[in-house]
């Protein structure tokens, strides 16, 4: 058997969503001494990190859990769009669980598409 040694500096060089997603999606790939050692980063760079690494790994002072607590409502298509981005960077740096991204932007699209009825719809005119 093979036996590896752990650079920890090669570790830290490493960022923080790149960390993250080690624990979360790579986790099987690496020692055990290394995700500690991981872990140990993390909390360094005050990230919290779960012992189980099953997507709990956040920023400081991002809520996975409530993605629009205080984001403003979405009333004009730029508003939209701007949802919709901070949606796609959510899950792509692993703040916001893709499950919730998904079913968010689905509501969002819904929004945008009532809003295009809404002006493509005539004015009726009165009499």
């Amino acid at each position: 058997m093979a036996t590896y040694e752990i650079d920890r500096s090669l570790l830290e060089s490493k960022s923080t969503e790149e960390i993250s997603r080690i624990l979360r999606d790579e986790r099987e790939d690496y020692t055990p001494e290394a995700i500690r050692i991981l872990e140990q980063i993390l909390e360094s760079r005050n990230v919290k990190s779960s012992s189980s690494g099953l997507g709990n790994v956040k920023p400081p002072g991002v809520r996975v859990e409530a993605y629009q607590d205080d984001r403003e409502p979405v009333r004009t298509p730029g508003d939209a769009v701007r949802e919709l981005n901070y949606l796609f960077a959510g899950v792509m740096n692993g703040t916001i669980d893709p499950q919730v991204g998904q079913v968010a932007s689905n509501i969002v699209m819904g929004i945008l598409r009532a809003m295009e009825m809404e002006f493509m719809q005539e004015p009726e005119e009165s009499s």
